[in-house]
């Protein structure tokens, strides 16, 4: 009983930890290791372009992202009118054709995940819905909040496992 306490407030902790993010060291570690072509593995690739960065964030499918980057301290981004800039993330949301979602990070070029992209919405189907979001953080000192629900796990493990039926392994 007493690991089990002791383990909840390890767990408690982690959660709200401050941080120290630096929006340059994560682009470049992203932009350095983005391929030509999609590995469909864009949340891993920028997941550990945020550890680089500092922001301690785990690994969910793509779409997840859009709760838990506000509980790591990024800002939601107004797109009516948007220029982006270096360290903008793009979170897109799931549909038919990209079980997962997808997220990138703008490098001051162009966005990049797990590949370097012509544009934010890199599919047809993506350019076809038109819908997605943009969050931003400054360098600096940050508080994670992380408090996902049972809900939001269910349902990204209900997404991994659908779609890691899709995936062809060669």
């Amino acid at each position: 009983m007493k690991v089990f306490l002791f383990i909840i407030v390890l767990v408690l902790l982690w959660n709200h930890l401050p941080y120290f993010y630096s929006n340059d060291k994560a682009v470049d570690y992203i932009s350095r290791h983005a391929e030509t072509k999609s590995k469909g593995s864009c949340a891993g690739y920028v997941m550990r372009g945020f550890w680089h960065g500092g922001c301690p964030v785990g690994l969910v499918p793509a779409y997840g992202y859009e709760k838990i980057l506000p509980q790591m301290g990024f800002q939601v981004v107004q797109t009516k009118d948007y220029t982006p800039r270096k360290g903008d993330v793009s979170v897109l949301p799931q549909n038919k054709s990209h079980v997962f979602g997808h997220i990138a990070v703008f490098n001051g070029k162009q966005w990049v995940s797990d590949f370097r992209q012509n544009n934010m919405l890199c599919s047809k189907a993506y350019r076809d819905n038109g819908k997605f979001q943009i969050f931003r953080i400054t360098d600096g000192w940050h508080w994670k909040h992380v408090w996902t629900s049972p809900v939001d796990w269910y349902g990204w493990i209900e997404t991994a496992i659908k779609g890691w039926k899709n995936i062809k392994f060669v």
